[in-house]
């Protein structure tokens, strides 16, 4: 049996920019490979809710592929609280935790099998990260906002001495002027932002990245996007095997006003347990954890 599951490695995080109106409820449809799932979310100025349901792909049929999904699950971050709450809204049960969440410790780090290498900024580089953005100069209406056509085409080319293997993601985008954040998120630091996650392992040489940029970086909201990924993977006998995916995003609901308090807090009724269910009800791990052992396995391949 295949098992499908979307993940992603961000080589450049953009930033929102806009401001927040009273209340925004969105739906959020995600495909990949075939799968769509859809999210909802609500959002004002100091809180959020989202709704949603992990979902695990198994192999493909005539008619799709089969699609197991798991529990109608949401969470909720109230910052006049300071807390965040996930609910089973199929068992009633639900668990709170502190927002925002402090980092995690070393121990912590530790006990999760993640460690994190520093990055050498000095020496010849072993990895580069070419970024191009180029905004086709098209506009079109999406609810009453205008948004822009940006193509954003990220390769990862290694030089001399790297372990990392070729990718290229080209995403194609629409994009609006919208702040999606709550009033306690982290803020980032204006301008790019580049991230590129290691998982190390003794005794093996760090990767020495070097980033080029072109074009300005995009920065609204996708109010729809398509990515295509394409991956040179190094098999165990030292061949190579091209893997693409495609991944979407569209938003199919976008209504901007009041909301109903009652979608920020618990439920009269729910109990407050330890942990929750999330997954589908089978042996089979949630998308989640299928993208994360793949981005291990991908980053192993480093330090063979």
């Amino acid at each position: 049996m295949r098992v499908y599951a979307a993940w992603f490695l961000v080589l450049g995080i953009p930033l929102l920019s806009g401001s927040n109106t009273s209340g925004l409820k969105m739906t959020v449809r995600h495909s990949f490979d075939g799968i769509s799932n859809d999210q909802n979310l609500y959002i004002e100025q100091d809180r959020e809710r989202m709704e949603y349901r992990n979902w695990v792909g198994g192999e493909k049929r005539s008619g799709g592929s089969a699609v197991r999904y798991g529990p109608r699950l949401a969470s909720i971050t109230r910052c006049d609280l300071a807390r965040t709450f996930e609910l089973n809204l199929d068992t009633g049960e639900y668990v709170a935790g502190s927002y925002p969440p402090e980092p995690l410790s070393k121990e912590r780090r530790e006990a999760l099998g993640l460690t994190f290498p520093q990055l050498v900024a000095s020496g010849e580089p072993t990895l580069r990260v070419e970024t191009t953005t180029v905004d086709t100069g098209q506009r079109k209406d999406f609810f009453g906002h205008t948004a822009r056509h940006v193509i954003t085409t990220r390769k990862q080319l290694p030089l001399e001495g790297s372990r990392s293997d070729a990718q290229q993601t080209v995403t194609d985008g629409w994009y609006i002027d919208l702040d999606t954040n709550v009033s306690c998120d982290r803020k980032i630091p204006a301008g790019r932002v580049h991230t590129h996650g290691f998982l190390s392992a003794a005794n093996t040489p760090d990767e020495k990245i070097q980033f080029i940029d072109t074009g300005e970086p995009e920065t609204g909201f996708a109010i729809e996007r398509r990515t295509t990924s394409l991956r040179s993977i190094t098999l165990p006998n030292g061949t190579k095997r091209d893997d693409t995916s495609v991944s979407e995003m569209r938003v199919t609901e976008f209504v901007e006003g009041p909301l109903d308090p009652a979608l920020f807090v618990i439920p009269t009724g729910f109990r407050q347990v330890e942990d929750i269910e999330r997954n589908p009800s089978s042996n089979f791990p949630n998308q989640w954890s299928i993208a994360w052992n793949r981005l291990r396995e991908s980053v192993a391949r480093l330090f063979e």
